[in-house]
């Protein structure tokens, strides 16, 4: 043990600089080290809710492997489809933020309602609304109940907005019926839950 003791306080600023040295080039490792990336596709400009995409709206980035969210879509899945809302500049494209009015899920179909702007500001793709159609004396009649936003699209020169809802073909039909007499109005509403 005496011998041990010797030889380190002998050795100190040796093994002092050894150790420095191995610091340092730990912490130089650890920080200039790359991080794991994956191919993304995003949004190459600004784009607005119920935009159609186009090939020249998507670039590819490189994103560290924990910044990828879950869905990536694929080029070939996005081009042509609709987005859910809007998208700013470098935002990753995700199974979520594009619709296919084709795929809405088995029996549903997209119908599309013209509400007033400062309803659509209040909505998000993936709320549920009953909608509404209000007569020139103000009474309301129901004529779809909890039916799934899918997109919303903002007209400001207009001051309205069309909103995309998924429903069964019963429901997109007297959608259509009661667009055509009635002004519409969209009440967001909780989903309701099967027990």
């Amino acid at each position: 043990m005496e011998s041990a003791v010797r030889f380190v306080l002998t050795h100190r600023r040796v093994l002092a600089a050894t150790l420095t040295g191995l610091a340092v080039w730990a912490a130089v490792t650890a920080v200039t080290r790359s991080p794991d990336t994956r191919e993304v596709l995003v949004a190459a400009r600004d784009l607005g809710s119920g935009a159609t995409v186009l090939r020249s709206d998507l670039e590819t980035r490189r994103l560290p492997d924990s910044a990828v969210p879950a869905g990536l879509a694929a080029s070939p899945e996005i081009v042509g489809r609709a987005l859910a809302g809007p998208m700013r500049a470098g935002e990753v494209f995700t199974d979520r933020r594009v619709v296919d009015p084709r795929d809405l899920g088995r029996g549903r179909v997209l119908s599309t309602v013209e509400v007033s702007s400062a309803t659509a500001e209040l909505l998000r793709p993936g709320d549920a609304v009953d909608l509404l159609a209000v007569a020139e004396e103000g009474a309301a009649e129901p004529v779809a109940e909890a039916v799934e936003v899918v997109t919303v699209r903002s007209d400001p020169e207009r001051e309205t907005a069309v909103l995309g809802v998924a429903a069964d073909p019963e429901v997109a039909t007297l959608v259509a019926r009661a667009s055509v007499t009635a002004r519409l109005a969209a009440v967001v509403v909780t989903r309701h839950r099967a027990p």
